[in-house]
């Protein structure tokens, strides 16, 4: 008896630390949801543990069962923002919200037994300007090199509004949200199980960069792959063109750089001998280098004139997508969501310009 009542106290935390996955995922597997992309091993796994543990759903696990109903939800169903359905249930009166709005955001919560969390709690104490900054390491140095010169390029870009930057790493989103009451978040590159983990732990607005995330409530600043593509194409005087970059980590970003590829050539530079071998194997190619250091160790092994590359500094290169333009346009959009100016764009793509 004793064993079976220690079973039923088994919790999600716990499955999630011996699947060795986020609380969010295996939140995701046992609610089915079909909207958010889980491997099937990982699926098994986590389903396996909680038949092996006796953790159980529904009625016995009534305290589960309403953690399942989160802010997102209810934003949702109300048709507003997280952070206006997180400013009525911690009844800020700071922040101007219609009293429809008020009403409606309360009776949802009301319906679906949404209860703020210690974090939303939190998040209502006292502001302190205070920006996270989620970037992730690569596997590949001159990826991380990108990473870092962003990163930099958001802590001006932040000073200048009068924010300081917070430093978090996928890893450790989890452990970190009840240590720092954040105003906001700008994210890098994340996979979509590392971003959903982060917006069920963090109830504040968040600005995806290099990333596209399906969730309307966020802001996001992308290159716009297809217009970088078009005006690589009237550089190089080419149709068809092999554009050369690093494996994103965030898959919707990848696709939809496949995407405005259509009938060209993506080569991931995965190990740099095999793309010099590519390269050499391939004089005629038009190329495309989505990464100033690939282009110069490349180089070599082209003629001029057949390749240009898109550099982060004006006037270095064929194509330029300048960080700082990104991290401006970034913190931009976090001042925007933090002051609940709503009418402003939630997505912003990035052009190329000569360098």
């Amino acid at each position: 008896m004793e064993h079976e009542s220690g079973k039923q106290n088994i919790t999600i935390a716990e499955i999630a630390k011996r699947a060795g996955v986020s609380t969010a995922t295996v939140s995701y597997v046992l609610s089915d949801r079909q909207d958010v992309k889980i491997g099937e091993e990982t699926r098994g796994r986590i389903l396996a543990l909680c038949s092996e543990l006796g953790y159980q759903k529904g009625a016995k696990r009534k305290t589960a069962a309403k953690k399942q109903v989160t802010i997102d939800d209810i934003a949702r169903e109300a048709g507003v923002s997280t952070a206006t359905v997180s400013y009525i249930v911690n009844n800020r009166k700071d922040v101007k919200i219609s009293e429809e709005t008020r009403k409606k955001v309360l009776q949802i919560c009301n319906l679906r037994q949404y209860t703020p969390s210690p974090i939303a709690r939190l998040l209502a104490g006292k502001k302190n300007n205070l920006i996270g900054v989620c970037a992730p390491r690569s596997g590949y140095p001159a990826q991380n090199a990108r990473y870092y010169a962003l990163l930099q390029e958001l802590q001006y870009a932040l000073q200048r509004k009068d924010y300081g930057a917070v430093l978090l790493t996928p890893s450790v989103i989890q452990e970190m949200h009840m240590q720092e009451n954040l105003e906001g978040i700008v994210c890098v590159d994340l996979t979509e199980e590392e971003f959903y983990a982060l917006k069920e732990n963090w109830f504040v607005p968040i600005v995806a960069v290099d990333m596209i995330v399906s969730d309307p409530l966020f802001f996001k600043v992308y290159t716009d792959h297809g217009a970088v593509i078009a005006a690589a194409k009237q550089l190089l005087h080419s149709e068809k063109i092999t554009y050369v970059a690093y494996p994103y980590r965030n898959a919707p970003y990848l696709d939809d750089l496949r995407a405005a590829l259509q009938e060209d050539t993506l080569y991931l530079a995965e190990e740099i001998s095999a793309l010099r071998a590519y390269v050499t194997t391939h004089p005629d190619g038009a190329f495309v280098f989505g990464d100033r250091l690939l282009a110069e160790l490349c180089a070599p092994l082209l003629p001029d004139g057949r390749a240009v590359c898109i550099t982060e500094t004006e006037g270095t290169g064929d194509l330029c997508l300048p960080l700082r333009s990104v991290a401006e346009q970034a913190v931009e959009m976090l001042q925007s969501a933090i002051r609940r100016e709503e009418t402003k764009p939630h997505t912003f793509k990035l052009t190329p310009m000569k360098g």
